[in-house]
């Protein structure tokens, strides 16, 4: 009864990010002993403002899939995955085979640990990204398996103490890095951006300087309209998406468009790009609207000081240009990446993935323009799109699998750490 109970609290609200957030929202203003009607009114907006966050970045990120698809196929690349999902039901399903780690379990302990870690230590950050939590336990498992050879109980605290300090530390150490984006706001990414986020926004300011904002570019005459985000998207992404539809030619695409005009496809990806940024920063707004206020219940009654981690696209809003910037630079340094390490005769070709590339790419953007403006953003975007995907591909050859997570913070920071694992407690040839 107990199990089933569990279960479904992880499995029905711990990864359904709405949900998640909604009863964040309620603890919150319980703390606060608001009366049911505001709470009422705050858990559902809350709930309502993830799912159109959701919706907005389901819309952006299937838009983007299908043209880079198309333009891979193009290529005829073929290699390693660097999907998030594609890697996480890899992994699971290896791990049910032979019965190594519940990860469900990984997750709700590490994360009761690191309530724990937060409430009797200076570092008071709370991660609330579940979905991202549950890949994470998916990941640092299967690795922990793979290259120490960890089996059992060793398996399982290793994996839960592995993730609860990165869901705690990580998130904490980027922090002081927002606060020219933030401020005093108690919010920080809960993602695996963070040590990139990091590097992103120290080369960022090599290139530039952050007073030259992408949102503050000065644009005249017809130039101007650039300065909406929605028509900004349009127009660009249209452009560039229907560039990619006329290289890749009408049979290509019509594995992916069908019967529609290989032309008007790419217009109707572009478009579809200004739809998902329209709503997923209308639910940014509704859902902060009622997190930040609430979240102040934890901070006054469970942790002084609690600092909320969350999902990625919840930065885009600060700096939508910035955002569409980065996610530009990072496709051609990702590209870039792939083209260098054919050219060096890797033995492992990574091939770039929506997830990482759109996500990631508008949120090292949004940071790296709070520190070296638009500049900033086309030099450290490109870079760490580049370091991302031969970091992948370094990542899978010392795991040795050929399923990667994506993320740069996979590339960098975990591909580290798995090398020293590899090095001094490896149990690969």
């Amino acid at each position: 009864m107990v199990k089933t109970i569990l279960d479904f609290f992880i499995t029905q609200i711990f990864q359904t990010p709405a949900y998640f957030m909604g009863l964040v929202v309620l603890l919150g203003c319980l703390f606060l002993r608001k009366d049911a009607k505001s709470t009422l009114i705050s858990v559902i907006k809350a709930v309502v403002g993830m799912m159109i966050l959701s919706i907005g970045a389901g819309q952006l990120k299937t838009a983007s899939q299908n043209v880079i698809e198309i333009f891979t196929m193009r290529l005829g690349l073929t290699g390693v995955s660097t999907d998030m999902w594609t890697a996480v039901y890899a992994y699971i399903e290896e791990l049910n085979v032979i019965n190594m780690g519940n990860v469900a379990m990984v997750m709700i302990t590490a994360w009761v640990v690191n309530l724990f870690l937060a409430k009797f230590t200076p570092i008071k950050t709370i991660f609330l990204t579940g979905h991202v939590a549950y890949c994470d336990s998916a990941f640092i498992t299967f690795f922990l398996y793979k290259v120490c050879g960890l089996t059992g109980t060793s398996l399982f605290i290793g994996s839960v103490l592995t993730c609860a300090v990165y869901w705690w530390l990580f998130p904490a150490i980027l922090r002081r890095f927002l606060t020219p984006m933030l401020g005093e706001t108690p919010l920080t990414l809960g993602h695996n951006l963070c040590i990139s986020g990091l590097l992103t926004t120290q080369l960022a300011r090599l290139f530039g300087k952050k007073e030259e904002s992408a949102e503050n570019l000065k644009l005249s005459g017809w130039l101007s309209i650039f300065k909406d985000s929605v028509v900004a998207y349009s127009i660009i992404m249209s452009v560039i998406y229907i560039t990619i539809i006329l290289i890749a030619g009408p049979e290509i695409v019509a594995k992916k468009a069908g019967s529609t005009n290989y032309i008007i496809y790419g217009l109707n990806q572009g478009l579809t790009m200004a739809v998902g940024v329209y709503v997923l920063l209308s639910g940014v707004r509704m859902f902060l609207n009622e997190l930040i206020p609430a979240f102040k219940g934890f901070s006054d009654r469970l942790v002084t000081g609690a600092i909320a981690a969350v999902d990625s696209p919840v930065f885009w809003s600060y700096a939508p240009n910035a955002a569409l910037l980065g996610f530009l630079c990072t496709v051609l340094g990702q590209f870039a990446g792939v083209g260098l390490l054919a050219l060096f005769g890797s033995p492992v070709l990574a091939i770039p993935s929506v997830i990482p590339l759109f996500f990631g790419g508008c949120t090292l953007g949004v940071f790296a323009n709070a520190w070296g403006g638009w500049k900033g953003v086309i030099g450290a975007t490109f870079i760490m799109g580049i370091v991302t995907i031969c970091g992948s591909a370094g990542l899978a050859y010392v795991v040795g699998t050929n399923f990667v997570p994506g993320h740069s913070d996979w590339s960098t920071l975990w591909l580290a750490v798995m090398f020293i694992f590899r090095l001094f407690f490896g149990v690969r040839a």
